[in-house]
């Protein structure tokens, strides 16, 4: 089984090598790339990373409408025949198996199932205390979130089944897409819009860790005025946002199950930089 992850990403080389690495090592071995106004070295970063993953990267023209719609069309569309299943995913979002050690594990059990596309539901993480950026890996700088119920992470994001051809459209926005047989969350609940809250979030097998918030640095600086991918450029964040945002309410670091692995193969990318 072949899965692969489209992301559209600006600003977002500090982290790009863990963000690819921690998704390589649960199990995704293609990357649909899309740079979208990046000021950064990310484009470097990638190029890096082109040596070592199997990275399609793209650069994304700064006047584009919507631009995580098209990407995320553009990549299903030229590169779905490849996968069997496609996460469509942002750069502070780290998807994994809650249980399992691989994602493959867990996609075997909806292989054969009646669905398009499965739908993850959010947690999203606080600051953590940071009022500037650390250094060092995301995962480990913020374990701090509020409780799993709490309204927004009513969220999906979806991984799409491969090989729809023209049965896969995008959808109003960049959680959920037009499929022929619809979306499903893990436990085969119908999932008709990108935000359900009156469904209860459940991460028995699958989850994202959306790390919204980082530092209050990052939203000051970046994402508080960076407008929204799959919206329009102009859409700016509140500071009642970050309020609202930024709950350290409980400690949950689940995902450092997978930090040995991560930070080994970190490290055999640093040393292969410097061969």
């Amino acid at each position: 089984m072949t899965l692969g992850a489209c992301s559209i990403q600006r600003n977002r080389g500090r982290w790009l090598t863990e963000w690819v690495a921690f998704h390589h090592i649960v199990g995704i071995k293609k990357f649909y790339i899309y740079l979208h106004k990046c000021t950064d070295n990310s484009i470097e970063i990638i190029q890096q990373l082109q040596k070592n993953f199997d990275i399609n990267c793209f650069t994304v023209p700064d006047e584009t409408w919507r631009p995580q719609l098209v990407c995320y069309q553009h990549a299903y569309q030229e590169f779905g025949h490849q996968i069997d299943w496609m996460s469509f995913i942002d750069g502070d979002e780290f998807l994994f198996p809650t249980k399992a050690e691989l994602l493959t594990e867990v996609m075997e059990d909806f292989q054969y199932e009646k669905l398009s596309a499965l739908g993850v539901w959010w947690a999203c993480y606080g600051s953590s205390g940071h009022i500037t950026e650390p250094n060092g890996l995301i995962i480990e700088n913020y374990q701090h979130r509020p409780p799993l119920d709490i309204e927004y992470n009513s969220h999906i994001k979806s991984i799409v089944r491969g090989h729809q051809g023209s049965s896969f459209s995008i959808g109003p926005n960049a959680h959920i897409f037009n499929t022929i047989y619809g979306t499903k969350d893990e436990n085969m609940r119908d999932i008709e819009f990108g935000f359900t809250p009156e469904i209860k979030t459940t991460y028995n097998k699958l989850r994202i860790n959306h790390y919204v918030c980082q530092s209050q640095q990052y939203f000051k600086e970046f994402k508080q005025n960076s407008g929204a991918a799959d919206a329009g450029p102009l859409a700016i964040r509140p500071d009642e946002w970050w309020i609202k945002h930024d709950r350290n309410d409980e400690k949950d670091d689940s995902i450092l199950k997978f930090l040995p692995k991560l930070q080994l193969l970190i490290d055999q990318l640093a040393v292969q930089s410097y061969e």
